[in-house]
């Protein structure tokens, strides 16, 4: 099963706006069926529920009441994370976030199957850690989520449990931090997770000492990552978890090319500051190695374009910076295609996600089912993954691998997996661990006939995403093989 990847595209691209967004129709399995009210408009919910059934979910009981799509990995009395991509409240682009956050009614709708597994008896917890800079608050209003949980606890008497990861808040002004606040963080805890030498940064001879954060601090990163340890601090709401639901939007990104499931448990750490995402620019690549022009945009400037003209500018801008593709400044920051840290980073998390037992000791069996849902309906491309460009898409990509899912959403969205580092460069003992079966036996099954087919046969640019322009000249291809 793991080797089969669901694709289903809907007649149109878009969301319902009427949270808690029940479904156009109630189907024989629908759980609360004292509730009739319908939303004519919500055509995700009839998505995912033919998707599931593409995939074979428990298909002997598909068109009844007895229908259990998620009952073969949840049950009763288990604890199902619900882990979106919430990465912050606001976009520089009009159309709002529907281009940035897993939309509220693909939660709705899994929610709803988690609940009909557990028999109404566990926990559903929507959890994440979005971006430092991120209002938690506004995130769960503009997504729908409070809407949602009131809805659960009014017809089943059954609370959504919903969490910010962050121990940290960050407010900034043209884009310097210019407050810090504490928060509560996960009501459960931290785990400290040291990898060893179980850690991708223990080969190729990198050196940890070049190391840098998100916000370069070097002088924290380095106490966790060094020649001793490699050490993650993790949600222990994520330890608890019998169940991974794993709701990643698909999105380009600066500095891993895209943003998918295995990316969206950077979410489920407690500190930033502990994630090596770059190295430092007295470390970065030399010009002979840049691909593109060797000039850079001007951040001052770009900053009084946005001041002056706000979201409107934005599209001159980002065909800017697509035409100029890699400069200094990208390397600087570690925004293209030779950033050789981040992808390191985001295989730890997905071992430690998929071994830490509710302790945050590793095991040498997989501690917990993952099902991956990947929100494409309205994607982000170009510049990701703070600032993408919306690309309506109508499409959601699932199944139980979150390698597997990634490769074939990387493949749909007009790139090649193979030119991406997390999937060119991982080292074969975690390749073995994360995908025990060969990825060339990966199996799409999909409504749509040209996807409805091995991976390896599936040809051509397919939904023909635009790339962060740091990594424009490397992973697109006109045709794929």
């Amino acid at each position: 099963m793991e080797h089969k990847v669901g694709i289903y595209k809907q007649k149109k691209a878009y969301y319902s706006k009427k949270a808690p967004y029940n479904p156009s129709f109630i189907f024989e399995e629908y759980p609360f069926k004292e509730n009739m009210i319908t939303d004519k408009g919500n055509e995700i919910y009839a998505s995912l529920r033919e998707l599931l059934k593409l995939m074979g979910l428990d298909l002997d009981n598909f068109g009844t009441a007895n229908w259990n799509p998620f009952g073969s990995f949840i049950f009763p009395e288990q604890n199902v994370l619900i882990k979106p991509n919430f990465m912050r409240h606001f976009s520089g682009r009009p159309g709002g976030v529907n281009a940035l956050i897993t939309h509220g009614s693909l939660i709705r709708a899994v929610a709803d199957y988690a609940y009909i597994a557990l028999k109404g008896k566990g926990r559903i917890i929507i959890a994440d850690g979005p971006m430092d800079d991120g209002d938690f608050e506004k995130i769960i209003r503009l997504s729908g989520v409070d809407k949602i949980a009131e809805y659960y606890m009014k017809n089943a008497g059954f609370e959504l449990e919903i969490y910010d990861l962050r121990l940290e808040k960050v407010f900034r002004k043209d884009g310097e931090a210019v407050e810090k606040i504490m928060l509560k963080g996960d009501p459960a805890g931290y785990a400290k997770i040291d990898l060893g030498l179980a850690s991708e940064f223990k080969i190729d001879g990198i050196d940890c000492r070049s190391l840098s954060g998100p916000d370069l601090k070097p002088e924290i990163l380095h106490l966790h990552h060094n020649k001793d340890k490699n050490e993650y601090l993790i949600s222990n709401t994520l330890l608890d978890a019998d169940v991974i639901l794993n709701l990643p939007k698909m999105k380009t990104h600066k500095r891993a090319g895209v943003t998918l499931a295995l990316k969206n448990m950077i979410g489920i750490t407690g500190d930033r500051d502990w994630l090596p995402h770059r190295n430092t620019p007295c470390c970065c690549a030399s010009k002979d190695n840049i691909k593109g022009a060797s000039f850079g945009l001007k951040k001052t400037a770009i900053g009084l374009l946005k001041r002056c003209f706000g979201g409107l500018v934005m599209p001159v801008i980002d065909n800017l910076r697509q035409f100029i593709g890699v400069t200094d400044s990208c390397i600087r920051r570690g925004d293209w295609h030779g950033n050789d840290v981040i992808w390191r980073t985001i295989l730890d998390l997905a071992y430690i996600v998929s071994y830490a037992d509710k302790k945050g000791s590793l095991q040498d069996k997989k501690q917990r089912k993952i099902f991956v849902v990947v929100d494409g309906i309205i994607a982000g491309e170009g510049d990701g993954p703070v600032n993408p460009r919306p690309k309506p898409c109508g499409v959601l990509v699932a199944g139980f691998n979150d390698i597997a899912v990634d490769i074939v959403t990387t493949r749909l969205m007009g790139f090649d997996p193979i030119k991406i580092p997390k999937f060119k460069k991982i080292s074969k003992d975690s390749l073995g661990k994360l995908c025990d079966f060969d990825l060339k036996e990966i199996n799409c099954v999909s409504n749509i006939n040209d996807w409805d087919k091995p991976l390896e046969a599936i040809k051509g640019r397919c939904l023909a995403f635009r790339p962060h322009y740091g990594w424009k000249r490397i992973i697109i291809n006109e045709v794929i093989s």
